[in-house]
């Protein structure tokens, strides 16, 4: 085929399929190569046609009609590629596992455009943009833009849909690593409390009794340091910042976390600056001091329990090798 020459789907409508939508007939008919927010994109910018002329997505299709779709055409919905280094842990057919790196947020949104993970998963795996939804495919699950550690997207359709289910029915083991403020007086124990929207600030999040949604954690202690303690957390539901509002709730802020445990992160700044004063140094952490350890679910095409780690990043680990040398 010559450079540059559009290629096309053909299909012909079958009379069982007579009078569906033609949003999810093609959903179901190209399943798994495109999913339906995908379709539903390249039919609104008329890269599908029904016998050579656009439709919208509640067309109704006949029996016989002849629909064509442009292979290859981009969903202008879909974020731009765009070449951003990834740190690999596990590369496979159906999905990819990421250690993502601080900074970095997961898909675009307000205000980040660009220079997200789902921009650079869409340069190293195009075939991603057909994946679940048009402007976040690949994304089963996020982190915050400051936590490291593991992350997985899809890279198939079929891939992504048993993996949400499995995020859904919360069948993920999700292993958490911090360093907090405080000696935990406990070694383990479960917290939960609902968490809902801070309405005083809605980039916070809250313990909202009445109206927050169900959120359970379970932490134990992994080290004891003088005024800190490292901690591996257990998360049963994936509400955003649980593990920090949960921790700083119960009096234990996450070290270097900007948002949550003011008065703590007031003693910490002290602790640094008295340390400074005595002409010592203090690692440097800019952001909160949390790192997704272990991930550990069903693999969508063997069906065996799989299970990826993340190593811990040099912020955390220069923090908790002073913590030993200084805070013992």
């Amino acid at each position: 085929m010559a450079k540059g020459k559009k290629q096309f789907i053909e299909i012909v409508t079958p009379a069982d399929d007579a009078g569906r939508r033609i949003d999810r007939f093609l959903g179901e008919t190209l399943y798994p190569e495109y999913s339906r927010s995908y379709l539903t994109g390249m039919i609104a910018c008329g890269q599908v046609r029904v016998n050579g002329r656009r439709v919208r997505k509640n067309y109704r299709v006949a029996e016989g009609e002849k629909i064509t779709v442009e292979k290859g055409s981009r969903n202008p919905s879909t974020p731009r590629a765009e070449k951003i280094p990834l740190d690999l842990v596990a590369e496979e057919e159906h999905f990819v596992v990421i250690n993502k790196a601080t900074g970095l947020v997961v898909h675009p949104g307000t205000g980040e455009r660009s220079g997200t993970l789902v921009n650079a998963l869409l340069h190293h795996y195009p075939e991603i943009a057909r994946v679940g939804v048009v402007f976040r495919p690949g994304v089963v699950h996020r982190l915050d833009r400051e936590t490291t550690g593991v992350l997985l997207a899809a890279r198939t359709n079929l891939a992504r849909y048993h993996l949400v289910e499995e995020f859904k029915n919360r069948k993920v083991e999700k292993e958490y690593y911090a360093v907090v403020i405080g000696n935990i007086p406990f070694h383990s124990d479960y917290i939960d409390l609902p968490l809902g929207k801070d309405p005083k600030n809605p980039e916070k999040v809250k313990v909202d009794r009445q109206r927050g949604k169900p959120a359970s954690s379970f932490y134990e202690v992994v080290e004891h340091f003088d005024g800190f303690c490292a901690v591996k957390v257990n998360i049963h539901t994936g509400r955003t910042h649980q593990i920090r509002v949960h921790m700083s709730h119960i009096g234990f802020p996450l070290v270097g976390d900007p948002m949550y445990g003011r008065g703590r992160r007031q003693t910490y700044n002290a602790m640094v600056e008295d340390y400074a004063a005595a002409g010592k140094a203090v690692p440097s952490i800019a952001r909160q001091a949390l790192h997704a350890r272990r991930l550990c679910f069903t693999h969508p095409i063997s069906k065996e329990r799989v299970a990826y780690e993340a190593p811990l990043p040099a912020d955390i680990t220069e923090l908790v090798s002073w913590l030993r040398k200084e805070r013992n």
